[in-house]
């Protein structure tokens, strides 16, 4: 695959193959989570939709609701995940542990390629001092425990079709440290990766859902 570069930062692909706002979008989102937490710690992650067996499963009015819930899947995604790191914490505290604060940052593709059913594509961004791994999927308050609760909420589907739809891909994980002498490689190889995120190609323009975004702050 060809590369190109974005304000100095290598990219997957060509400049033109990407939307610049995009790759603009995912600059600002990272520097805000560094500006907030100078360790941060970064995963990227995809969210699959339920197959049409699973609307076939629904009644028509959960099928209409579901149809509808799909609109801000993605602010139901972010605001249930939060809310669970804040639970987690008060259970943390109340078991006498530290539960640094930690805001979720977030920046998201929503795509279909050659699948049937679109998907998204996520880079979430945490503090370090919080969250250092995903842990193990099945165990409460591990990271990726939380996520899988999140989307399941978001979906208002059960916790076996939600671990069936959330996949952490190799290479998951990735921590930039501001004060480090490697800051800027980490830097520079989070931002390579999740570039990925802006490309044009896979994007399903016009059929009044949005196709990216990402935290405002």
């Amino acid at each position: 695959m060809k590369e190109s570069t974005y304000n100095g930062l290598l990219i997957l692909g060509t400049l033109k193959d990407n939307e610049e706002g995009y790759l603009e979008q995912l600059i600002e989102t990272m520097n805000y989570s560094i500006e907030e937490y100078p360790r941060t710690y970064a995963i990227r992650v995809d969210l699959r939709l339920p197959s049409h067996g699973f609307l076939d499963d629904l009644t028509r009015d959960e099928a209409v609701s579901y149809n509808i819930r799909r609109t801000k899947l993605m602010s139901r995604f972010k605001d249930s995940l939060s809310e669970k790191i804040k639970a987690q914490g008060i259970r943390r505290k109340r078991m006498g542990k530290r539960a640094a604060q930690c805001k979720v940052r977030y920046a998201w593709a929503r795509e279909q390629d050659t699948s049937m059913h679109e998907h998204y594509h996520l880079v979430l961004l945490f503090n370090k001092d919080r969250f250092f791994t995903i842990g193990r999927y099945k165990q409460r308050d591990s990271l990726a425990n939380l996520i899988i609760g999140a989307w399941r909420s978001a979906l208002g589907c059960s916790e076996e079709q939600a671990l069936g739809l959330v996949h952490f891909p190799i290479n998951h994980s990735y921590y930039i440290e501001k004060n480090s002498e490697y800051f800027a490689e980490q830097y520079s190889e989070l931002f390579y990766r999740i570039s990925y995120l802006a490309k044009k190609r896979t994007k399903r323009y016009g059929e009044g859902h949005r196709c990216f975004g990402c935290s405002t702050r």
